[in-house]
């Protein structure tokens, strides 16, 4: 079983959420060494530059996710696998593990070697906001897949395996439902602070 995907978005309007975790945020096929249980994060830029802040602004404006309305934007793709096996009793969760697929979009200054000191500061303190933004969502969707992957294991076993599965999907859709609300909180408590970047 597999999939579920949510997308942030942080700007100096409210984010408006779709579905997986972060300031910024797609998802990712995983290669053929990917671990069913591994965090694969990729990180695509837009470019941001200007000789002061309001074309620092305008080229965030410019460049920025959702036509310039979002500083960044991240999808986060959860991947809840487990091992069903039959017994005589029944059927019992053998091993389960869920794995993320994450990727940030993040600005990257490409400004000009003679860019006013005020201003390259200004750009450095906005990539930095939004990067540790961005890095507090995964570490909220890493602590939600630990969960997931221990409970989905510690489920008791049933009289047949359908029962179980059933009782799986469900624990999963609870997770999805609490990840989903643990990073609005965050985007509650840090948006006055990202709308004061710039």
């Amino acid at each position: 079983m597999r999939g579920h995907h949510l997308e942030t978005a942080v700007a100096g309007t409210a984010p408006r959420w779709l579905f997986a975790a972060a300031l910024l945020l797609g998802a990712i096929a995983p290669s053929a060494g990917w671990a069913d249980d591994e965090t694969r994060i990729t990180r695509r830029y837009y470019a941001i530059s200007g000789q002061s802040r309001a074309e620092l602004v305008a080229s965030v404006r410019r460049n920025a996710p959702r036509a310039g309305s979002a500083y960044g934007i991240g999808f986060i793709d959860f991947d809840p696998r487990y091992k069903l096996t039959p017994h005589a009793g029944g059927c019992r969760v053998d091993k389960a593990t869920v794995g993320l697929r994450i990727v940030l979009r993040l600005p990257r200054w490409n400004g000009a070697g003679d860019t006013p000191r005020a201003v390259r500061r200004l750009a450095a303190r906005f990539e930095r906001a939004i990067t540790a933004h961005e890095m507090q969502h995964v570490r909220i969707a890493k602590r939600h897949a630990r969960r997931m992957a221990r409970q989905i294991a510690g489920l008791k076993p049933a009289e047949n395996c359908w029962t179980l599965r059933q009782t799986a999907q469900a624990l999963i859709a609870r997770h999805k439902k609490a990840h989903r609300a643990s990073q609005a909180a965050f985007d509650r408590r840090t948006r006055k602070a990202i709308k004061r970047l710039l």
